[in-house]
């Protein structure tokens, strides 16, 4: 902050300069001399000409501050100029105080909001007049570029690349393609001489096929219930986790520095928090096909909870050695929860109901039954009813568990919510769940909401509690692949999709009262409230159908170059996790802007696509 007094500002208001013409000239003819504070992202600046004969105090108050009082920022001295730094990342309402100088009859006599903008440059001239009719008006001087433009450049010249990048392939795989039949080409072979994968059988040999993750089942009869010609992998599928995947990992590289590709502070949705919701839903998708594989084959269900166990423990040791990746590991500090681990117990519970209620079923089965159209669901009740019964685990929980000191049901962020009623209760049950069971030293320490609502309480958003909701979403994400595999015409699996998204939606939007803060269950990824996971949830069913018509059905797209990340998802994950610090992911940048820190974001992002394209040529996929 830089002040300059005088009483220049009240000699030009005398002679009849216009307030904007004098802070022009200001700005020109001082600007060499009154260094106002430098800059740095998502700041501009905000100066109050003072002319009047007393101190004025400013106080602030961010509209993402929900409940908040508004928080002193400084004392403007009396007959000054005086030039301050303002957040431009959201909306903020200023108010400026009489101080009598004993604290005790300070008067809020002007007040303005204003969505500043990124290196916007503002005055507010304080006056006699301004004081006496409550009325003060707030001046721009200059004009800045949107600091979102960067996004429409980078994003635009990434597609104009992809698409000539696509077009050069074609046209070369075109060119090169010989006219000629090649028998030894199992794709481009005519039907009746195409080569086939043979296995031994008592009967003599039969042809392989792989299950997992393909289209349809290898003993149903195409023509009658598959408007498919060949059976094939559903690159959808690959491509909702590739496109998931980096998404998150864009995230975690900064995103550019811009809220929307950041978590909000409490209440709310942005890109950000779509992505890990988005993730657990696919794997419960892909859940069905490698449960009904093993299922087919045969496998005894030993095997089947042996397998289940082992990758649970798996992913949540690597969860634990990524958590020790940003420093010398103190064993009384390190923090338990974390995205793996939440995987992990996310896939155990799901893969245990597998284990116990999972049937291997032809689609035709019940083809002619009157409950046919419901079969997805109805033959699944006992799974239905434990995932309810975990969803109203998670509610009882958090709305009837006793917290100690802070009132029961709390759910805010704590620190000056509610006019800091309740500091020391941030996230309620959730925070208390996971500081009685794991300790304040094995949680996350600095949540989302500690700087605008400047709490002290630690609170983890990959916690216990939150687990159960997230095993619900997991559970929504398993019915959808139970429409691909009970369901083999487009048009009757595209419907369901979005039927579900309908009845997600519209339960997680009343639940929410389609608000951020009004609602009986806010919007919070924090928490994983019920309004969070149905509203990601309806996002998923939809996002799932654009990617099966675009891909799967129209083949307009195949998936590139999101599906290559899709089938070696944990490699790119652990390996951006593990590699962050390290050029050419990382290095330092002095004092960057917006389009420095997306092109970065973008440049990292790219790294890991690279890897697994080349991973995908060399046939390398690796999974636990």
């Amino acid at each position: 902050m830089l002040k300059l007094v005088g009483l220049f500002g009240l000699v030009a208001r005398t002679f009849g300069i216009l307030d904007l013409e004098f802070a022009k000239e200001y700005n020109s003819k001082e600007g060499s001399v009154r260094r106002k504070p430098e800059l740095r992202l998502d700041e501009a600046w905000l100066t109050i000409n003072s002319s009047v004969n007393f101190n004025i105090l400013l106080f602030s108050l961010n509209d993402q501050c929900w409940k908040c009082d508004p928080v002193f920022v400084d004392i403007i001295p009396r007959f000054s100029i005086y030039t301050l730094k303002v957040n431009t990342t959201y909306g903020t309402t200023i108010y400026l105080k009489e101080n009598d100088l004993t604290g005790t009859l300070d008067e809020t006599f002007c007040t303005f909001h204003k969505k500043f903008t990124e290196s916007g440059d503002y005055w507010v001239f304080v006056s006699n007049q301004e004081f006496i009719h409550h009325d003060c008006k707030l001046l721009q001087t200059n004009d800045p570029l949107p600091a979102e433009m960067p996004i429409l450049y980078v994003f635009g010249g990434l597609l104009i690349i992809w698409v000539i990048g696509d077009m050069v392939v074609r046209l070369d795989r075109k060119y090169n393609k010989s006219q000629s039949v090649n028998i030894t080409d199992p794709e481009n072979a005519p039907r009746n001489l195409r080569m086939k994968s043979l296995r031994p059988t008592q009967n003599g040999f039969s042809d392989i096929s792989e299950d997992s993750g393909t289209a349809h089942d290898r003993n149903n009869s195409p023509q009658q219930y598959s408007t498919h010609n060949k059976r094939e992998r559903l690159k959808s599928l690959d491509t909702f986790r590739g496109l998931s995947l980096m998404i998150m990992v864009f995230v975690n590289y900064g995103g550019g520095g811009y809220w929307f590709f950041d978590h909000p502070p409490w209440n709310g949705i942005t890109v950000a928090d779509l992505v890990f919701p988005w993730f657990i839903f696919i794997m419960g998708t892909a859940m069905n096909y490698s449960f009904r594989g093993m299922m087919k084959r045969g496998t005894p269900r030993y095997r089947m909870l042996y397998k289940v166990l082992r990758r649970a423990i798996l992913l949540f040791f690597i969860g634990i050695v990524l958590n020790t990746n940003w420093g010398p590991v103190n064993l009384k500090t390190i923090r338990i929860p974390g995205v793996l681990q939440r995987f992990s117990l996310t896939y155990l519970v799901l893969g245990l109901f597998e284990v116990c209620f999972s049937r291997y079923d032809t689609p035709e089965k019940y083809q002619g039954r009157c409950w046919s159209s419901l079969r997805d669901i109805l033959l699944f009740l006992p799974q239905w009813f434990l995932a309810l019964g975990i969803l109203a685990a998670y509610v009882c929980l958090t709305f009837l568990l006793p917290i100690g000191p802070c009132p029961t049901g709390y759910i805010g962020p704590g620190g000056l919510h509610d006019s800091s009623k309740y500091y020391n209760c941030t996230a309620g049950a959730a925070a208390y769940i996971d500081i009685m069971v794991l300790g304040k030293n094995h949680i996350y320490g600095k949540p989302t909401p500690h700087i605008i609502y400047q709490t002290t309480t630690p609170h983890d958003p990959e916690g216990i509690l939150g687990t159960l909701s997230s095993i619900f979403l997991c559970f929504l994400g398993l019915q959808s692949g139970r429409i691909l595999i009970y369901y083999l015409g487009h048009a009757s699996r595209v419907v369901r999709w979005l039927i579900w998204a309908i009845i997600t939606g519209a339960i997680g939007g009343t639940l929410c009262k389609f608000s951020i803060n009004d609602g009986w269950i806010p919007l919070n990824k924090n928490l994983w409230s019920v309004s969070f996971i149905m509203v990601t949830a309806c996002f998923a069913f939809i996002l799932l159908s654009i990617l099966y018509l675009i891909i799967d059905v129209a083949k307009i797209w195949n998936g590139t170059p999101f599906i290559f990340p899709g089938m070696n998802s944990l490699v790119v994950y652990v390996c951006h996790d593990v590699f962050y610090r390290f050029f050419p992911v990382n290095w330092h940048m002095e004092n960057p802007m917006h389009w420095h820190l997306l092109l970065k974001a973008v440049w990292d992002t790219a790294i890991w696509v690279v890897l697994a394209y080349i991973l995908y040529r060399k046939r390398i996929f690796i999974a636990l």
